[in-house]
């Protein structure tokens, strides 16, 4: 039945290419298992829902293990974003925290104008490519896609992230299909890689089988892995 539904996305993602409709999204209801340097954080759940139109919610709630919770609190990030010509336009962007209530921030778009608005009314200008530092995933799954569609596309694409203190440019490319095995089970993936950094890079293996979604992420510094998500 995953596969199915992944055979469905593909075939819907090229039928609306050709008749200029929008790509309907999936629902989804993901759990990861993440650590940091080795150390079991908890769980971070992940869900995609449709908010009418073309338009979504993508949100992630940490589920912590107790000392972490403890210390560090149970942080929720929500960006509302909408689909035109196929990509990404991001609306609202919520990081939240109560334990850490300094690390809050709220970001308003308007990508029509090419401004964002943070929560103290400070408002920046922002590049065509401009993505909140969530939504940033779903673009570059919709790009993966895209580019799988493609006789002839790019090999790489770049986004410009955006949080609460810069926007930096970020590059991604796919590198190749590999096995991987996580607690979800084995599967076939295309590991995609952000590829602008020498120093820091961002690995993401996105299966077919669950709808082009992430089943592991990982985060290096240096050539030492930070953190690690895995598909439960």
């Amino acid at each position: 039945m995953k596969v199915r539904r992944a055979v469905v996305l593909f075939l819907l993602l090229a039928a609306t290419a050709a008749t200029g409709a929008e790509p309907k999204l999936p629902e989804l209801n993901l759990r990861y298992a993440a650590q940091w340097k080795g150390f079991g954080l908890g769980d971070i759940v992940i869900t995609l829902k449709p908010q009418g139109g073309d338009c979504y919610r993508y949100e992630s709630l940490s589920e912590p293990v107790g000392l972490v919770r403890m210390f560090y609190g149970k942080p929720r990030e929500t960006s509302d974003f909408c689909l035109s010509g196929g990509r990404v336009v991001p609306k609202r962007f919520v990081f939240s925290n109560p334990k850490r209530a300094n690390d809050s921030f709220t970001l308003e778009f308007d990508a029509a104008a090419g401004k964002v608005r943070d929560g103290r009314g400070a408002v920046r200008d922002i590049p065509a490519n401009a993505q909140d530092r969530f939504a940033l995933q779903q673009a570059v799954r919709l790009w993966v896609l895209e580019h799988l569609q493609a006789a002839v596309s790019a090999d790489t694409v770049e986004f410009s992230m955006v949080d609460d203190r810069r926007i930096k440019a970020y590059r991604f490319a796919i590198m190749g299909r590999e096995q991987i095995e996580v607690p979800a089970g084995r599967f076939e993936a295309l590991r995609v890689e952000r590829v602008d950094s020498a120093s820091r890079s961002s690995k993401f293996w996105l299966a077919p089988a669950r709808d082009y979604m992430p089943v592991m992420v990982e985060a290096t510094k240096d050539g030492t892995t930070e953190l690690r998500m895995v598909l439960r």
